[in-house]
């Protein structure tokens, strides 16, 4: 952990040092031009002299991570809160979404195309008639709505492009916080409290699971109210291709809700039948405890700015559209329960048939 730090602080320091003394390579400010975030409200003068306090103090806590007294330890804390905070804005979930909308295609291969294959590969006849009938329906999308996906493909790397450069500082800052998060984690280690035994995780969990997968569905009805005669959020026609990225974020929004529900069933600690090549196989704990906490840790980034901006907008419904103070929060509660009910080899849902 202390090479981690050590090598963190000094270009943290080194960054903080070019923003504090060219004007011209500060990314945020008043000229930033996403304001769903803390750091468009201060300039590089501000910024970059916050910056380089925060990398210098993030190698003293590295230095002296071999001895972490009391001062260590609240060091780590303040990393933490710098770049989950002071440093952080609600992009990381727009990036968040985009990946997990333009992955879907794949997954979509991967769970319905492999099967198929591979049952013609073994001469069954129903894979010969599934692969007939992906072929027409491939055949009919592209007949009908292959220009509205070119122009949505062109839509969305447009974008990616000219974002391309603020959308970099988003997931620096987030890889920062990522880095401080596991050295503070790993400076607070321990014995488990009394309230982190299977049995106690599994009742809480359970709780905050439930909680955590309603939190992503009010942004998935605000997008799908694109592909009706009343889209929100929109003064001016609609056309296809902006439909289907109303689509594809709603439907990312309902996998994380779906996925979210696996930390307490079956599926997720086991492998479901319809999965390729992994079917059966135990789930690695590591995987959605690494996935789910990621996403976690984005709702915390992206919860300071959307905050901020809801109410200098006067919009505090904002918050209930993307509830995401609350999302982090019990999402992270919920990735929790599993990781300690799984490696504590407490009472799984797998184990009664649930």
């Amino acid at each position: 952990m202390k090479p981690l730090g050590v090598l963190l602080s000094l270009i943290v320091t080194a960054v903080g040092a070019l923003w504090w003394t060219t004007p011209a390579s500060y990314p945020f400010g008043a000229r930033d031009r996403v304001t769903v975030s803390l750091s468009h409200l201060f300039e590089h003068d501000v910024g970059g002299a916050m910056t380089v306090a925060a990398g210098l103090a993030g190698l003293a806590v590295a230095l002296r991570y071999g001895r972490p007294g009391p001062l260590v330890k609240a060091g780590a804390i303040v990393q933490l809160l710098f770049f989950g905070i002071v440093m952080s804005d609600a992009g990381v979930m727009s990036v968040l979404g985009y990946v997990t909308g333009l992955s879907l295609p794949v997954a979509l291969v991967a769970v319905v195309v492999v099967p198929v294959v591979r049952a013609c590969l073994r001469g069954r006849v129903w894979g010969y008639v599934a692969l007939a009938a992906l072929a027409v329906v491939c055949a009919v999308v592209i007949v009908l709505l292959g220009g509205a996906l070119w122009a949505y493909a062109g839509n969305v790397t447009a974008g990616l492009r000219s974002y391309a450069g603020r959308t970099a500082w988003t997931l620096a800052d987030l890889a920062a916080f990522a880095a401080w998060a596991w050295i503070t984690f790993r400076l607070f280690g321990g014995a488990l409290p009394r309230w982190a035994g299977p049995e106690q995780a599994r009742r809480w969990g359970r709780v905050a699971t439930v909680g955590a997968a309603l939190c992503p569905l009010p942004y998935a009805c605000y997008r799908l109210t694109w592909l009706t005669p009343w889209p929100t959020d929109m003064s001016g026609p609609i056309d296809l291709p902006l439909r289907l990225q109303g689509l594809m974020l709603a439907f990312a929004a309902v996998t994380a809700s779906v996925l979210t529900l696996g930390l307490i069933s079956r599926w997720g600690e086991v492998f479901p039948r319809w999965v390729p090549v992994l079917r059966g196989r135990p789930v690695p704990v590591a995987l959605p405890v690494v996935v789910g906490g990621a996403v976690a840790g984005a709702c915390c980034l992206a919860s300071p700015g959307l905050t901020v901006n809801a109410v200098e907008r006067g919009e505090p419904w904002a918050l209930l559209l993307w509830p995401y103070p609350l999302w982090g929060v019990l999402l992270g509660a919920a990735v929790l329960a599993y990781g300690l009910r799984r490696r504590q080899g407490g009472y799984t849902p797998a184990s009664t048939g649930a």
